[in-house]
């Protein structure tokens, strides 16, 4: 496969990513699970920009955006860090017993384990060092999204509860 290929493909996980995020953030009846899934649905929509971006610069130039052209574009977030989830004192509400949100997270840790696996399985075919390094980024940030969900997933089988990080408060919420 190709690397416009390649991008092609991605882009269209993105979206399919995208639509999941908002329908779960539409599904969900817990508000800190709405700002969770509403962040995620806004992080894969900055995905598919920066993709978007990058195949028009190889259509158009036959080149990858540097690492650094990435970073000042924006688009692509950084890594989420497991030390940005809250402790158990800061978790307060409580979900009702029939609430969707296991079902929804089961659902998301799938689809974001192949995101991870499908980066990493593209930065290892590309031989351009700049788009090695983005699909690789991508990698890391879909790795940060796995481990918030799975995170989330067990506290929520444990506490039936669901808790919030900083990074989900978008502006206008």
């Amino acid at each position: 496969m190709n690397e416009l290929e390649a991008l092609r493909l991605a882009i269209e996980r993105e979206k399919k990513a995208n639509r999941f995020y908002n329908e779960a953030a539409a599904r969900t009846t817990n508000v800190n699970g709405k700002k969770m899934f509403t962040w995620l649905a806004s992080e894969e929509m900055g995905h598919i920009k920066a993709l978007e971006k990058q195949r028009e610069m190889l259509k158009g130039r036959g080149k990858w955006l540097s690492e650094e052209g990435l970073r000042s574009w924006g688009g692509i977030s950084e890594p989420l860090n497991c030390s940005e989830f809250p402790s158990c004192s800061e978790v307060k509400s409580q979900l009702k017993a029939d609430a969707p949100e296991l079902e929804i997270l089961k659902e998301a840790i799938g689809a974001e384990k192949e995101a991870v696996s499908f980066y990493a399985d593209l930065a290892g075919q590309t031989s351009n060092r700049a788009g090695k390094a983005m699909l690789d980024r991508l990698s890391k940030v879909e790795h940060g999204h796995l481990d918030l969900l799975e995170e989330e997933y067990q506290w929520l089988s444990r506490a039936r509860d669901m808790f919030t990080i900083h990074r989900f408060s978008l502006s206008g919420q």
